[in-house]
């Protein structure tokens, strides 16, 4: 019965994919269809709501001891789950956006719509395939919920994530129905999906980080591990989009829709990296391993090998062969748009995945399972033809349309190497192609690592196809900063970094000499602290996003949490920099020149001099030759010089001369607020982060009851235990250490500040055990109290008979983390910034609401 509204949702995405402009016609229509897409995902969660034990997935992950939330939290806890769930969100925005954006050209439109619909229909052809309605055997017993998603931020952190890259897929519609259609004016469309997504973003990301801070034994808000830095990777991308507009000089519509791309491909990798199982985990699964039974060393080549893993491995595969189709069709628009040629091929690439997901589908139903491949639809193609999708469109695009490779005078060009072939030579209009695929090919196989390689290949075709490669520095930039970043990070060799790096600076090697039209360039100069500052924000932001991503593809066994946060700094250190200029923009420039040559190289003095001077974790070190110490002072007093004049930019000079009501809708106080925002929470990082060294023993800390034990600044007392079995929310038992806290005066313990209580959940039906994590919290931060797995074991079997006077020692990992309100200070103010610009979006440029074409004349 509840299956049914699956094909419902299948026949409402195929209608509207072949009908997307049904709207026109029939609104009842239209909205009947996307309530369609929708109740698959309405369904399931009713299922859970009700316990509904005649459904598998019900009796595994859920139960009628679960509250209300959990059991609706239960609804994501499988693979079935999150792909209603992101349907849902994907039907909803499109029937928002469902009227033409500003500028979009009727055939655009259609364009984007079918897009967003056929990427629906997608994963309902995937979900259909996993049957999250399947009956229950009789004798199953489930597992239940995870007891570390019982938890209200569990009920609310994965929707905002999937709706998140639901935005960041609606920017790839943007960019694909634009370069397939030739469309201009992309600029404001891109802009009206990636305000709102970023604001979803942060409140997502944010509440995932306050999760993790609230619940793990890790005593942080941030750890770079392998999901949370994916989620981070599409954020990165739409910071990067929300800056395009700011950069000096009008952004050609081609960086747009790359971007535009990279969010939506980013999205897409960072479900890979969350659903692949066991492609990026510290004890690799065995699905994910070799014939030989050892693992591959990249993430591609494990990727792959879930092309065998049932109907799990379909999904995984679908994401995978999108991606690569992404990064081809990327490839092919350099060619076209720099011939002005037609776009061959179009939207009908994605029949691939599409056909694979049907042929899934088919095979997964009953009385077909021996007729379709079902299962193994993936599973015959060789691993090797996954990477050929990265050129396959640019091939035919070769083949169908042989445009000429014209020399130009715009300067020098890498094909300016085949122009002495002849222009009616086929050498010629094939070189290109060649070109790149040796390209791809050589790099992949000297780095052995097909990621890589393809990362290569997508900042190197609009290189490569440049008229003036030397003008296209940008795409330069980011193919040195893959192979720095490949180097530093160790994913590739320092040959394999050093080839790369080399092809990339190619254009500066050869190309002839200039005379330079300006008389050159000083930081001391109001011109170029301007120019740093626009092109920063940008420039910057690509950069890190690139090394960010090189770092967690080579974090597939183990996280390298050291790497993120050395590598990061100077991007931070820049970052507050160029702020500084932008701020003092008005004032006198040698003033700013001076202020961060000062700061830096007293930045540098004290590293280097006292890098002890912060306390806390400052001496133990983050790499062979750097200390957390020398890290906090780098990035530290640029971070406090712009703190207070970016304050006063968006408290003082944005409110100047307008009202509250003008001022909550105004795009340049809250893209100040956003950046007032960062600065605080990067402060408080700096802090609470990079400052403790979580694997540190000191902070690992033996109490005996009613003795205080005296550690840092604080004494602290075991006083008792507190034991609970009946009337919890969740979980089977409890356990908790009250511990009086004190604050050391003269060498002794002064006056008690707090009590708290850090303990355990246990969960007896799983036989494991959840750290009720405590915090005291203070004005100047707060001090998190946690019992880590090892501690929550010890102390159940020192309870299992029930006598609590036994225990008389117990351990608790204290950390003391000062500024830890300003984390959520700053992002609590970058939300209020975002939203205010989403207002002022939707105010100034009537972005957010669909774009009727007779107002365009009034305009």
């Amino acid at each position: 019965m509840w299956g049914a509204t699956l094909w419902f949702a299948l026949l409402a995405a195929t209608v509207l994919l072949f009908r997307p402009r049904l709207h026109e016609q029939s609104k009842l229509a239209s909205v009947g269809l996307h309530a369609l897409m929708v109740l698959p995902f309405v369904a399931l969660a009713s299922r859970f709501l009700v316990n509904d034990t005649s459904i598998h997935h019900v009796v595994a992950y859920g139960g009628a001891a679960l509250p209300l939330k959990y059991r609706f939290a239960a609804t994501w806890a499988a693979r079935e789950g999150p792909l209603l769930l992101w349907v849902m969100w994907m039907a909803l925005l499109a029937y928002i956006w469902r009227r033409p954006m500003k500028g979009e050209a009727s055939e655009t439109h259609a364009l984007r719509l079918r897009l967003i619909h056929g990427f629906s229909l997608l994963l309902l052809l995937n979900a259909q395939t996993l049957d999250p309605f399947k009956e229950a055997s009789p004798y199953f017993v489930g597992r239940g919920l995870n007891e570390l998603l019982q938890t209200d931020l569990m009920v609310i952190h994965p929707p905002l994530i999937f709706l998140a890259y639901s935005f960041c897929l609606h920017s790839a519609a943007v960019a694909l129905s634009s370069m397939f259609e030739s469309s201009s004016g992309i600029k404001d469309r891109m802009l009206t999906t990636v305000r709102p997504g970023l604001f979803v973003a942060t409140l997502g990301i944010g509440l995932g980080g306050l999760w993790a801070y609230l619940i793990l034994d890790w005593g942080g808000y941030w750890a770079w591990d392998p999901v949370e830095t994916g989620s981070f990777l599409p954020w990165l991308a739409l910071v990067f989009l929300s800056h395009m507009r700011t950069r000096p000089g009008a952004a050609k519509d081609a960086a747009w829709i790359g971007g535009g791309l990279a969010a939506g491909g980013l999205a897409l990798f960072a479900t890979l990296v969350t659903r692949a199982g066991g492609v990026w985990a510290s004890s690799v699964h065995t699905f994910v391993a070799a014939d030989e039974g050892k693992a591959p060393t990249d993430a591609f080549s494990r990727m792959v090998l879930l092309k065998s893993d049932g109907f799990a491995g379909v999904e995984v595969m679908t994401y995978l062969v999108l991606l690569l189709l992404f990064v081809g069709l990327w490839v092919q628009y350099q060619r076209t748009s720099s011939h002005e040629s037609s776009f061959t091929g179009g939207a009908w690439w994605f029949l691939i995945p599409a056909v694979g997901a049907l042929i899934g589908m088919l095979g997964s139903l009953e009385g077909l399972e021996g007729l379709m491949p079902g299962a193994d639809v993936y599973a015959v193609v060789p691993s090797a033809a996954f990477p050929m999708l990265m050129l396959l469109p640019l091939a035919i695009d070769v083949l169908t349309n042989p445009a000429s490779n014209d020399a130009t005078d715009e300067g020098w060009r890498y094909q300016s190497l085949f122009d002495r072939l002849g222009e009616t030579s086929p050498l010629r209009q094939y070189a290109p192609f060649f070109t790149l695929f040796l390209f791809y090919l050589g790099i992949a196989l000297l780095s052995e690592n097909a990621f890589y390689g393809g990362l290569a290949l997508l900042f190197f075709a609009p290189l490569f196809f440049a008229p003036d490669a030397t003008k296209a520095w940008p795409w330069a930039a980011g193919g040195v900063m893959l192979a720095l970043a490949g180097a530093w990070a160790e994913l590739v060799s320092v040959l394999a970094a050093g080839v790369t790096m080399l092809l990339f600076v190619v254009p500066w090697l050869f190309a002839p000499e200039t005379e330079s039209k300006s008389n050159g360039t000083s930081l001391f100069e109001r011109k170029t602290q301007i120019q740093i500052a626009l092109w920063a924000s940008v420039v910057l932001v690509g950069l890190y996003l690139v090394l960010t991503l090189v770092l967690l593809l080579a974090s597939i066994d183990a996280v390298n949490f050291d790497a993120h946060e050395v590598y990061g700094a100077p991007f931070v250190l820049a970052f507050a920099a160029a702020m500084v200029m932008y701020t003092g923009r008005k004032g006198d420039s040698n003033r700013n020149a001076w202020l961060v040559i000062g700061t830096l190289a007293l930045s540098l003095l004290f590293a280097l001099w006292k890098p002890a001077a912060f306390g806390m974790d400052s001496n133990t070190t983050v790499s062979s030759f750097l200390v957390r110490g020398t890290l906090a002072w780098l990035v530290l007093p640029m971070l406090f010089l712009v703190l207070l004049p970016v304050a006063r930019e968006a408290l003082v000079v944005q409110r100047k001369g307008r009202s509250v009501r003008d001022l909550m809708r105004r795009i340049p106080f809250g893209a100040h607020l956003v950046h007032l925002g960062l600065i605080v929470l990067l402060i408080g990082h700096v802090y609470t982060t990079v400052l403790v060294d979580r694997g540190d023993a000191s902070h690992r800390i033996t109490m005996i009851k009613d003795e205080i034990i005296i550690d840092g600044n604080y004494g602290y007392e075991f006083n008792d235990l507190v034991a609970q079995s009946k009337d919890l929310e969740v979980g089977d038992g409890y356990i908790g250490i009250q511990i009086t806290v004190y604050e050391i005066e003269n060498g002794a313990p002064g006056e008690a500040i707090g009590i708290v209580e850090p303990g355990m959940l246990r969960f007896d039906s799983t036989g494991t055990a959840r750290s009720e994590v405590d915090t005291l919290t203070r004005w100047s931060g707060d001090i998190v109290f946690i019992f880590d797995g090892s501690q929550a074991s010890g102390l159940m079997s020192q309870t299992t008979g029930g006598d609590l006077s036994s225990v008389e020692m117990v351990r608790v990992t204290v950390y003391d983390l000062p500024a830890s309100h300003t984390v959520w200070l700053g992002w609590a103010t970058m939300l209020i910034g975002m939203a205010i610009v989403v207002a002022g979006d939707v105010s100034k440029n009537n972005s957010l609401r669909p774009h009727e074409p007779e107002n365009e004349a009034e305009e």
